[in-house]
């Protein structure tokens, strides 16, 4: 149980011998006793401490008991603060009276009976005891619903931070979804479609399918280091380059060598960037590509054999500033073969017990549906390598393009992207 606060007790008197007396009688109580000689004395003490009780003499030099008190009740500190005047003058004085207005409870007249005095000094202590516990609880109180607030104001304003940066996330992901082809590439020749799956909101992967002057389609896949706003930006401006050079270029390595001094100007240091780089002819179905740094992609013959592994043809982007990036020839597609082009985040997810899904994997994951029209193909990927995965969140980001050479008589439209 907690002790009761002590109490101060001021004891006025401009004779010691008083005073002595006054403090043999009050020790007992255990509380603090504080003396002090004149009126002046009493209202310095005052100004900084709260009591519980003033026994003040009335008569004293210079500044009387009267006096004084008149000077406490002018005082917000003190001015309800029991006073009793101490008095060699009989009750029915008329300086009593004077003494009751000027604030007094009460008076005692010298000399004092003690257990009068300490009775009537005891109300008082216990009456300012008991006060100074309830100010003390009200003041836990309001401590406490301060606190209560502040901290439901960091919570409000938590919650209002982090409903910002949902949305703020949510248009950058909507902006960034919108900088891929939105549905399988109408094309009489070719069955594409592609995806990308970010592992945080915005990633650093990149496919795309853009017309070329010379009527060509060119296929593009790339890979930004890293994953999150940063990359996604990188991403972004790669793009925008790269549509650019399209629309003026058509030699594959020139345009991918630009791409990659422009990289090098802009990017981080130890930012890089791997490229594919593809061009397909609709009449004869030949491939020409420049691969920067990207991992090879895959022609697969209709039963699921590899007819070419297309490897990379120079450094990633943004390493070397003068690279040279050749464009070379693939085998041309014929009628059911397909061309399979990824970013390692495919190859490189990792199941439960660390172990990478790894290329061989995803062939046969390939070849069971090789079948399927090509966004089947492409879902039925991803699915089996979250799958993979198990609970745990993707390591970094995925994306896949997948091309197949109809027969010559097939001229079905596109199929739209759920």
């Amino acid at each position: 149980m907690q002790a009761e606060p002590k109490a101060d007790i001021l004891l006025v008197d401009d004779t010691p011998a008083n005073l002595l007396a006054l403090e043999a009688i009050l020790k007992d109580l255990g509380q603090n006793l504080v003396k002090v000689r004149s009126g002046k004395d009493a209202l310095r003490y005052l100004l900084d401490h709260d009591v519980a009780i003033i026994l003040l003499d009335v008569q004293m030099p210079g500044m009387d008991g009267f006096e004084t008190a008149e000077l406490i009740r002018q005082r917000g500190r003190s001015r309800h603060t029991p006073i009793i005047f101490l008095t060699g003058y009989e009750s029915n004085d008329a300086r009593v009276f004077k003494g009751y207005a000027a604030g007094a409870v009460d008076f005692l007249t010298k000399p004092f009976v003690p257990e009068v005095l300490r009775s009537k000094v005891t109300v008082f202590v216990e009456l300012f005891q008991k006060t100074e516990e309830v100010r003390q609880h009200a003041e836990r109180l309001r401590e406490m619903e301060r606190k209560e607030h502040e901290r439901q104001l960091a919570e409000a304003k938590e919650r209002f931070e982090q409903e910002r940066l949902r949305e703020e996330i949510r248009l950058a992901r909507q902006i960034q979804q919108k900088l891929f082809p939105v549905a399988t590439f109408p094309s009489a020749g070719f069955d594409i479609s592609g995806v990308s799956y970010p592992a945080e909101a915005t990633g650093g992967d990149y496919f795309d399918y853009i017309p070329m002057r010379d009527g060509g389609l060119g296929v593009v896949i790339g890979d930004v280091c890293g994953h999150g706003f940063g990359p996604a930006l990188l991403m972004a401006e790669l793009r925008a380059y790269l549509r650019a050079f399209v629309l003026t270029r058509t030699d594959l390595g020139e345009i991918v060598g630009l791409l990659n001094r422009a990289l090098a100007d802009d990017a981080p240091a130890g930012h890089f960037a791997t490229l594919f780089l593809g061009r397909l002819d609709p009449t004869n179905r030949s491939i020409v590509y420049a691969s920067a740094g990207h991992m090879p992609g895959y022609i697969l013959s209709p039963d699921g054999e590899v007819k070419a592994v297309l490897e990379s043809t120079g450094v990633p982007l943004a390493v070397l500033r003068d690279g040279e990036f050749p464009a070379v020839s693939a085998p041309p597609l014929e009628a059911g073969d397909l061309l399979l082009l990824l970013t390692d985040g495919i190859v490189e997810a990792h199941g439960p017990d660390n172990t990478l899904f790894g290329i061989d994997r995803v062939l046969d994951v390939v070849r069971v549906h090789q079948a399927a029209p090509a966004r089947k193909i492409v879902d039925a990927l991803y699915l089996t390598v979250r799958a993979f995965c198990g609970a745990r969140d993707p390591f970094d980001d995925m994306t896949m393009i997948v091309i197949k050479a109809r027969a010559h008589h097939c001229l079905g439209g596109p199929e739209r992207r759920e």
